[in-house]
Parts: structure tokens; sequence; C-alpha cells
């Protein structure tokens, strides 16, 4: 079989042995665990266009299928060979936290991107590890090779792509010696080929991704256009895989409790003004210094102190806009010793100077609303 070992070219993404064994005593165990392959979202996709053979191979659509896809994503059948999931759900369902997915990906290259979400997911070897925002995971089987998933977070924005090897020859035309190995086995049609890879998203593919949830194209282009980016990201996907400097790991092992505390953490940084150390925010949460670094990036997406230098410039500009005092002293509030290192941090977040937002929001004040 084709493990992820030979897509990374030689690394492992995940650990084995004991760290498999300390993720799962770490994880909270589901209520119930659910089936659904990949022909399930396909029938699921076929229902949503209204089409009357939207059976599955071995009988009616699951109702749990139905549920959860009409609660937490949109499903479109761009053709026979290619299907496009999104979701954009800023308040996951409780309910949803208790279920494990047992994700059947027979036939199928699979591809998940992921702005924003934490999940628990185990590959096709049964290790388990957590998944957090701005990372990808790619995986096929020609066998009966199932993948596991329990949504962790609140948030869940999401693109997944699911193609046949027939849409991989069509579409992008690459020849064997371009493709990485395991996958052009699974292209060829070999029977022992599965595999499961996770890999941090480029920019690009996060800007692709971004597209495909909020298409910049309506009406009778959209399907065209959602297609076109579909091919995109997969193509950077692909690319991808075949990088030796981006094989590295993008998981974090963490336990509800853990989420929690760092959630706990989340919400001091929004109450106080000046930053506190990695160490004092550690100890007030619960967490060790290193897991709080890690998990906080993990979850959140940038560090602890990235988060709260944003925060910071976020009130200086709600300051500056109400004009409550001088721009030097408002810099010197949100930590800045200088008025050019605040400048230019301001301007690298929102695009202009300081003393540029007085004179929008005057302009944004005696422009009349047409709406009235």
């Amino acid at each position: 079989m084709a493990r992820q070992s030979e897509i990374a070219q030689g690394k492992e993404l995940v650990g084995a042995g004991d760290a498999a064994a300390e993720s799962r005593r770490g994880a909270v165990e589901p209520v119930k665990v659910e089936s659904v392959s990949l022909q399930d979202i396909q029938a699921l996709a076929r229902l949503g266009s209204s089409d009357s053979n939207a059976h599955t191979e071995t009988g009616e659509l699951p109702a749990v299928v139905e549920g959860a896809a009409a609660e937490l994503c949109d499903i479109t059948a761009l053709s026979d060979d290619l299907i496009l999931s999104r979701a954009d759900v800023s308040q996951v369902p409780e309910d949803a936290h208790s279920i494990a997915w047992n994700i059947d990906y027979r036939g199928w290259l699979f591809l998940h991107f992921r702005l924003d979400g934490l999940s628990r997911e185990q590959d096709l070897e049964g290790r388990e590890v957590t998944l957090g925002s701005h990372s990808y995971l790619l995986t096929a089987s020609s066998t009966p090779a199932v993948g596991m998933r329990q949504v962790l977070g609140e948030n869940w924005r999401t693109v997944g792509i699911a193609c046949r090897p027939s849409f991989i020859s069509r579409e992008l035309g690459l020849s064997d010696e371009a493709l990485p190995d395991a996958l052009r086995r699974f292209q060829d049609g070999d029977t022992e080929t599965d595999f499961w890879f996770a890999g941090a998203m480029s920019k690009e593919m996060l800007d692709v991704a971004g597209s495909l949830l909020d298409p910049a194209v309506r009406g009778g282009m959209r399907e065209v256009y959602l297609r076109a980016k579909s091919v995109e990201l997969v193509c950077l996907a692909v690319d991808r895989v075949g990088l030796i400097d981006q094989a590295v790991e993008p998981t974090v092992r963490l336990t509800r409790n853990d989420i929690r505390c760092l959630h706990e953490a989340h919400g001091i940084l929004e109450e106080v003004i000046d930053t506190p150390s990695l160490d004092e925010l550690a100890r007030r949460v619960g967490l060790n210094r290193n897991k709080l670094a890690a998990g906080f990036k993990h979850v959140f997406g940038e560090t602890v102190g990235a988060y709260h230098r944003g925060l910071r410039l976020e009130r200086a500009y709600e300051r500056i806009g109400a004009q409550e005092s001088s721009i030097g002293r408002i810099a010197q509030d949100a930590g800045y010793l200088d008025a050019g290192s605040f400048s230019k941090a301001f301007k690298q977040r929102f695009g202009l100077l300081p003393s540029e937002v007085r004179p929008l929001r005057a302009v944004a004040a005696a422009t009349p609303d047409s709406s009235t």
C-alpha cells in the first residue's frame, strides 16, 4: 500500500506508536459513530439537483447523512466525477460534536481544505491526530479503507473536493511523471493503493478556497466558476504534496479540555490591555507553556502575541476614528514605543496610515445615506 510517508517523500506527518496512543487516551469518545461513503455524498448532491435516482449503491440515502449535510454544508455535483462540498458555519450544533464519521473514500481522490475549524481525525492506519485551521487533507483509496472525523470546534469553514481518476486524466492532463508516486498508482488503478496526507495550506490555496466559499460570480456562470476554481485548487494541492519542504506536521494533539482552556485564553486576551507572558497566561488557564503556544496557533490561526497585537490595533483604529486622544498617545497605549513602528504596523493591517483614518471617517459621516 502507498502510505503517507511515500507521498511526503519520506517524512511522516503524524506520530505513531506512543504518540498516537496518547492522543487516543486524551480524546473524548463520541456518543455514536456513523458511516458515510463518497457514493452517499454523490447521491446527496444528486438529491440537491432533483435527481430521482438519488440512492446509494446499497439502498436509500441514510437520514443522518441528509440531516448533517443540511446543517453543516452545501454539496454540488459539478459532473459525474467531480463533487464540491462547502461549509461556512459559525456555530456548529452541539449534537454534531458527539458524532464520529467513518468515511469510506473508496474509488475517489478526496481533498479537504480547512480555513477554520478543529477536528479529531483518524488516518487509514488508525492513528489519531487533531487537525486545525489552514490545513488540508488529501486521501484516496482503491480499497474499502475508512478514515474517521469528529468535529470539535465551534466554527467550520471548509471546502471539500471529491474526484474520480477520470476527472484527473481529463481535466489535469498530467503525465505519470508529474504525479506523486502514490497518486500515480491510484490513477493507474492499482488495487492495493491507499494513502492519507495532511499538510499546511499555502496562501494561494487559502485564497482559492475562500473564493469557493464566497463565489464572485452569480447566475448562469456560477457553476463554470466553481468548476474552474475546483480544478485550480486540486492543481495547487497536488503540486504542494510533492514539495519536500512543506512536509511538516500541521497537527497538534488536543483534548476537549485543552480546547476549552485555549478558548479561555482567547477570552482573557480580549479583555486585557497589556499582553500577558505565555507563562502567565498558561498558568491562568491550566496548560503548559508549549501546549498553549502550539495549540493557540493551531486553533486560532495565529500566535498569542500576533492575536493580541491585532486586538490592540483594532482598538487603536476605533480610538483614532473617535478622536479620543492624539495619535502618539494612542500608539503608546497600543504598546508601540515610537510613531513610526505604530504607523508601519497600522498600515500593514488596515491599508492606510493612522493620520488617514479621521479624514476618512469625516467623509463617510458627510456622505448622505442613499437608502434614506
